[in-house]
């Protein structure tokens, strides 16, 4: 199949000045923090950022988004700083995106656009290349002016064909005709990739599934590898991890869990990226538990909770029963931001997991929960049928076993859904 979802740029933006608006009923340490993980976002597409810049309103010019006073004064800063984009931390409308780039004559990215384009550059495989490129079509399909040096590359892939114009059409409408079309092809690969994650998530159904939630760079793949002992990429950046990975973990009591490690969440998470990885964020609403990692060294750790939860309700995973994990408490100054946020969630297990601090008191809180779920049943297991021991045990919580000369008699409490696989062996609820 024609390689359609290449989603990097080929000629991306090097030096960016990035701009950002206190709107009326917004803080200005809020806009404050928001430029800085923009600068974060920016870093992360390998952009370096030459100047940044806020401006206060009361609500957005329809026409440029900022104020005209603003446009004149930033544009003599992209010839002295040698500026070949313009970054805004907002979501720009196609109109205002145009009339800036017309004003400033260089690339204009909003916020969403920025992210595609961290996506795009760490999507690695073919399924997170799909998604990214649905997203970014979705994107580009009422932007088609500069998008399309961009895409253009991905018409004629490695076929050879060319489009044809047809009679009294223009370029415009013919790029609009070319996107359509590949949304539709890309939501085809897309469906083929969702019934092969649909079959992997049936023969795993049996399992108890736990996923990972939290904001972008929390911790959450560091979290993954202390838990699991595997080597996901776990880097200090955003977005290091796009693709969702599922591993077997034995809890303390000897059950076992399938982990899974989840795509982070940010502020402002363009919609189109949450229904493009629609397939993988299922690993979330499907879980039987998520533990939600926090970075509570980060100054605003209570706004990134909020911007977590904001997906969840999103993907109607809020009713999921949830452990909160208060991770890299190694980094923390002082412990006056932890203190204000536990008195705000006093079941939350602060953890390094970088150190491993707190990591067996969170998997001891899980198998104990974990032994909750299900009814309290007493079976007798012949010594030949050893499978049915080790089901029992992975499955449920062995509360008491005792050996006799015939069989192994075994209480336990049981989630109903593996009651038939074992029903034969029952004495007594």
């Amino acid at each position: 199949m024609q390689e359609f979802y290449d989603t990097r740029a080929p000629n991306p933006p090097t030096r960016a000045i990035l701009v950002g608006v206190k709107l009326r009923d917004n803080l200005m340490h809020e806009t404050e923090e928001s430029i800085q993980e923009l600068r974060q976002l920016a870093e992360t597409a390998g952009i370096e950022v030459v100047c940044e810049t806020i401006q206060p309103r009361n609500m957005p010019n329809p026409t440029y988004f900022i104020g005209e006073g603003k446009v004149d004064e930033i544009k003599p800063l992209i010839e002295e700083l040698n500026a070949d984009a313009i970054i805004f931390d907002e979501e720009l409308s196609p109109g205002q995106n145009r009339n800036l780039e017309k004003a400033f004559d260089v690339t204009t990215i909003d916020r969403t656009g920025l992210i595609l384009q961290v996506f795009a550059q760490r999507a690695l495989t073919k399924e997170a290349r799909l998604q990214v490129a649905l997203a970014q079509l979705e994107y580009a399909l009422p932007r088609l002016t500069r998008m399309w040096t961009h895409l253009s590359r991905l018409a004629t892939g490695g076929g050879g064909s060319r489009m044809l114009r047809g009679p009294g059409e223009t370029q415009l409408e013919m790029d609009r005709r070319w996107v359509r079309r590949n949304i539709g092809n890309v939501r085809k690969a897309l469906q083929a990739v969702e019934k092969q994650r649909h079959v992997q998530r049936r023969n795993r159904s049996e399992k108890v599934k736990v996923s990972l939630v939290g904001y972008t760079n929390a911790g959450k793949s560091t979290l993954f590898n202390a838990l699991t002992g595997e080597t996901v990429l776990a880097e200090d950046k955003l977005f290091a991890t796009l693709d969702s990975t599922t591993r077997k973990v034995d809890l303390p009591q000897k059950q076992q869990i399938l982990l899974s490690d989840t795509v982070g969440f940010i502020k402002k998470l363009p919609h189109q990226l949450v229904a493009a990885f629609k397939a993988t964020l299922e690993e979330v609403s499907e879980a039987d538990f998520l533990i939600h990692v926090v970075d509570v060294s980060h100054p605003e750790a209570e706004a990134q909770i909020a911007a977590v939860n904001v997906v969840l309700e999103e993907l109607n995973a809020t009713q999921i029963p949830m452990f909160m994990a208060f991770n890299k408490i190694d980094n923390l100054k002082n412990e006056e931001g932890l203190q204000i946020l536990k008195s705000q969630y006093p079941d939350a297990f602060p953890i390094s997991a970088q150190r491993g601090d707190g990591i067996k008191e969170l998997t001891e809180a899980l198998a104990h929960r974990f032994g909750e779920r299900g009814t309290k049943l007493s079976f007798s297991i012949p010594y030949t049928e050893g499978k049915v021991l080790d089901l029992l045990y992975k499955h449920g919580t062995v509360l008491n076993t005792e050996y006799t000369a015939e069989a192994v008699q075994v209480q336990v409490r049981l989630p109903k859904r593996y009651l038939k696989s074992v029903s034969e062996f029952l004495v007594a609820s």
